[in-house]
């Protein structure tokens, strides 16, 4: 068998430097690790750990800790207080805590409820999601280098766009008004800084299959 078809088929079996073998889970709270050589690695201690995302580098994963017993109001309510981390998994780094929860009285400005952490193409930044307003809540993000955090764009439900034309930007369900009265949600797809590109629809999965995103229904 010759080398270049080797390479061929352990790539299409996705062998080649194990990527597709990488995965994280939560376990009884704890974030942990399976490195391509299928070696698990416990990152935290938990018991409060959830939602991990593995940087597109696979280096580090991000996650949430929620802060027991700790909520703070928004808009539709009390939530839970929620930090946003980062932990390295070659176990030799410590874990660094990016974002803390944050009473506010600028909507734009509180940071509570944290869910739905993703990262961007490049790995510079984790986006990730705030309780905020009655009927929205608020994207924001988090350099992962400096620990600056900001706003984006008012949302929820959102999914960043890991390749192609539009790599990098994000698609957010918005709740809007009709002037004649009445209200809608749509999907909208919006830049990393929060401009606007354009509407997508009431349904998002054609955008993603042309975007070669899994829809939401399998995720």
């Amino acid at each position: 068998m010759s080398s270049w078809f080797l390479a061929l088929l352990c790539a299409s079996l996705g062998l080649v430097n194990g990527a597709s073998a990488q995965k994280v889970v939560v376990e009884s709270g704890a974030v942990v690790f399976t490195a391509p050589d299928g070696v698990k690695r416990r990152l935290t201690s938990g018991p409060h750990d959830s939602e991990p995302a593995l940087a597109p580098d696979g280096r580090s994963v991000a996650f949430l800790r929620t802060l027991p017993g700790k909520t703070i109001a928004a808009g539709s309510g009390e939530v839970p207080a929620r930090e946003l981390w980062l932990v390295p998994v070659d176990g030799v780094g410590k874990a660094r805590r990016l974002v803390e929860p944050r009473d506010d009285a600028k909507v734009e400005r509180l940071l509570a409820g944290l869910q739905n952490p993703q990262f961007s193409p490049d790995g510079r930044e984790i986006f990730f999601e705030s309780a905020a307003w009655a009927t929205s809540g608020a994207i924001h993000a988090v350099d992962v280098r400096t620990g600056r955090e900001r706003f984006v764009v008012a949302g929820f439900s959102f999914a960043v766009v890991p390749r192609g034309e539009y790599a990098g930007c994000l698609i957010a369900l918005q709740h809007r008004y009709f002037l004649g009265g009445g209200s809608f949600d749509w999907y909208w797809l919006f830049r990393p800084d929060g401009r606007e590109i354009g509407p997508i629809g009431e349904n998002d999965d054609l955008f993603r299959e042309q975007q070669e995103m899994p829809t939401r229904a399998a995720r």
